[in-house]
């Protein structure tokens, strides 16, 4: 499960942390706070935000 961790200092400085996404689906989550508190200063991009998600299927022969 993703999680959006919002930290704000004493001085009004806003990070946005997001846990357990990968890829797009980290800027997915942040979009919404990102455009509600104005311009973005910086931007970090964590390791997984350049894994892909993987979905295994299985094929099952009766």
């Amino acid at each position: 499960m993703s999680q959006v961790k919002v930290k704000i200092s004493r001085t009004g400085q806003v990070t946005i942390d997001v846990l357990n996404a990968q890829g797009m689906h980290c800027s997915t989550l942040t979009k919404v706070l990102e455009q509600a508190l104005g311009e973005t200063a910086r931007d970090e991009m964590k390791p997984e935000y350049f894994e892909t998600s993987q979905t295994i299927h299985d094929t099952v022969q009766h």
